[in-house]
């Protein structure tokens, strides 16, 4: 649900500025929007005046047995549960529409410029996809929240330039066997950086069928995503339909808030473009990161 607030002194908006206002901002968004895609049907809903989100993740119980007598207690286990909160970012753009930009949109009838606004929408769209894929980190090292990327149980680290056609084929097959082995089943998303997804485009050798097809196929009912969010050199795959594996926690979703700003600063649109939401995970094994490519 996207939402559009007012908070209006003289000359509030027409409820139609208000309305392209906050259309043009969702549409603006959504080009960018990669990085929720991955999550699926995994989306949870919570209030949206909570700023903490806490969750357990699961520790394997060790191997099952096979005994032909009747087993006792000592092969009982334990689960553990690891309880982590994190809390809620705030993904944020502000912007200004001038005064009279405003007025003569009301004389005439015709649509407000709204640049600012999309361009503040998208922007936050790119942050969301980076936060997601990738995670923040505030000190440039230490990561505050894990994106998919870095909360990756599974890495296929061979150097596998795929600048070389053969290596595409080996990238994929391996990373796939990685996810095989921990019981992680197709089908799977991959996402890619736009240097990486332009080269899965060519042609494999006297074939008319293109990488990106055959990798299609691979990923049995999955998707290539392509973003700048995923460092250039580096891949994702994921399972396609995660649920109980990780999730996203949204508190508010794309949100945008105008309000007239006072005499003194000018009488211009005051807005702000935002969005709450978390990226959770719960079996990080569902999650196999590309280093090399």
């Amino acid at each position: 649900m996207n939402t559009l607030r007012y908070v209006g002194h003289d000359e509030p908006l027409t409820t139609e500025q208000g309305a392209y206002i906050k259309e043009r901002a969702v549409f603006a968004a959504r080009r960018a929007f990669v990085g929720r895609k991955l999550f699926g049907s995994a989306i949870r809903k919570i209030d949206s005046g909570a700023q903490t989100f806490g969750y357990d993740t699961l520790t394997e119980a060790s191997n099952a047995s096979l005994d032909f007598s009747w087993p006792g207690r000592e092969s009982q286990d334990i689960v553990n549960l690891a309880r982590t909160t994190v809390g809620i970012p705030n993904l944020h753009k502000e912007f200004e529409i001038n005064k009279l930009d405003l007025a003569s949109s009301r004389m005439t009838g015709t649509p407000v410029n709204t640049s600012t606004a999309e361009s503040s929408a998208y922007k936050v769209a790119l942050l969301e996809d980076t936060t997601l894929i990738l995670g923040y980190s505030a000190d440039g090292t230490n990561y505050d929240i894990n994106g998919l990327y870095n909360a990756a149980g599974n890495s296929e680290a061979t150097a596998l330039d795929y600048g070389t056609g053969a290596n595409i084929v080996t990238s994929i097959n391996n990373t796939i066997t990685l996810l095989l082995n921990d019981n992680i089943m197709p089908p799977y998303n991959l996402t890619l950086n736009p240097a990486q997804y332009t080269q899965t485009r060519a042609l494999i050798a006297n074939t008319a069928v293109s990488y990106l097809q055959w990798i299609q196929e691979s990923l049995q009912g999955g998707n290539v995503y392509v973003t700048p969010a995923i460092t250039a050199g580096t891949g994702l795959m994921t399972k396609a339909n995660p649920d109980g594996m990780f999730e996203l926690v949204m508190a508010e979703d794309l949100t945008t808030e105008t309000e007239t700003m006072s005499i003194k600063e000018g009488n211009n649109l005051f807005g702000r473009v935002y969005v709450r939401d978390l990226p959770v995970v719960y079996d990080s094994n569902a999650i196999a990161k590309m280093t090399a490519i």
